[in-house]
């Protein structure tokens, strides 16, 4: 069993509280991500690139995940429609 270490940061009051909301929304802790990213950091020997997108960048996948979401579910219950697949050439 691997012992734990505390880690202090100063951060803006109102980017804590607006990122504790977020997190809490997800069922996420800010300790539980801090340790995520530190775990990626160290598999990858880098810092996520994700990091360095804009904020709408970022907003425009989470709406592309969500509709990704929605369209399996359809696909799952027979909604789904079979078509070809086109070339690149093709278009």
């Amino acid at each position: 069993m691997s012992t734990t270490k505390s880690i202090n940061i100063r951060i803006d009051e109102d980017l804590k509280n607006q990122s504790d909301k977020v997190l809490s929304d997800l069922g996420l802790t800010t300790s539980a991500v801090v340790s995520m990213l530190l775990k990626t950091i160290v598999r990858n020997n880098a810092v996520p690139a994700e990091l360095f997108t804009i904020r709408g960048q970022a907003r425009n996948n989470a709406e592309y995940l969500a509709k990704l979401d929605r369209s399996f579910a359809e696909y799952k219950a027979g909604l789904g429609q079979k078509h070809e697949l086109l070339e690149v050439n093709d278009v």
